[in-house]
């Protein structure tokens, strides 16, 4: 920690304590507390970590991991990262991706995520209102149904969109998407030898993906087909914390 983060941290450490002691004071005097005196935020009831290997064309390129936290309010945090690395004959790409989804009642309310497609990079900033989802990728302003999907695909769609086109937002360039939902199954998936029950969706359209859940209706396994390869992800290890 460098000098100027310690005197940061010390001058919030005493605005804190400030706070604290003032706002019962402003409640005995019957005057309305500020912002600042509203209650903390949510707590976290629920967190584990997935950690997946993902493969291009039947050879392991990189990794991803999710961090999936479950709060007091019901809401539910999805941080994500992920790193690709494909070496060629001639030259080398690399990809990765770091962001965060929060949805509260099936509904997508923020989002920010930052992608750097082998030297293109893509910014997304965004948040809900009732009646659609605004973002912006690279400061440039758009515009989402209230109702989209994330195509990071980690959580099991509601039974209300089973059957249904639904719209799907892509986090790292901000590209919407159309594809229907089908619930193919119970099915069984190995990780490290443990067999795991699952249930496979697929989504088809404008994209061709297969997702299989966990009994907490977290993504396990994920096939898809991406600018004609065949990608990968499999689960190899979840961490409570």
């Amino acid at each position: 920690m460098t000098l100027a983060s310690l005197f940061r941290s010390a001058v919030s450490l005493k605005i804190q304590l400030f706070r604290c002691s003032i706002c019962p004071l402003l409640v005995l005097a019957g005057l309305n507390a500020p912002g600042w005196c509203s209650a903390a935020e949510p707590e976290v009831v629920e967190r584990h970590v997935r950690e997946f290997r993902v493969s291009v064309d039947g050879k392991p390129r990189g990794t991803q991991t999710m961090t999936i936290s479950r709060h007091s309010d019901r809401s539910e945090v999805m941080q994500g990262e992920a790193e690709v690395l494909m070496n060629f004959v001639v030259y080398r790409y690399r990809y990765s991706s770091n962001g965060t989804e929060t949805w509260k009642d099936g509904r997508l309310i923020r989002l920010t995520n930052e992608a750097d497609y082998n030297g293109d990079k893509y910014v997304i900033k965004g948040s809900a209102t009732e009646q659609a989802l605004h973002y912006e990728v690279n400061d440039v302003a758009h515009k989402a149904p209230s109702d989209i999907l994330v195509a990071s695909y980690w959580k099991e769609p509601d039974a209300k969109r089973v059957g249904r086109q639904v719209r799907l937002l892509d986090s790292d360039k901000g590209n919407q998407f159309q594809a229907t939902v089908s619930r193919v199954g119970s099915e069984t998936v190995t990780i490290d030898t443990r067999e795991i029950p699952t249930t496979h969706y697929r989504f088809r359209g404008d994209v061709q993906v297969d997702v299989w859940y966990d009994r907490d209706g977290f993504v396990t396994r994920q096939e898809s087909l991406e600018s004609g390869h065949r990608t990968l992800l499999e689960l190899t290890k979840i961490r409570r914390q």
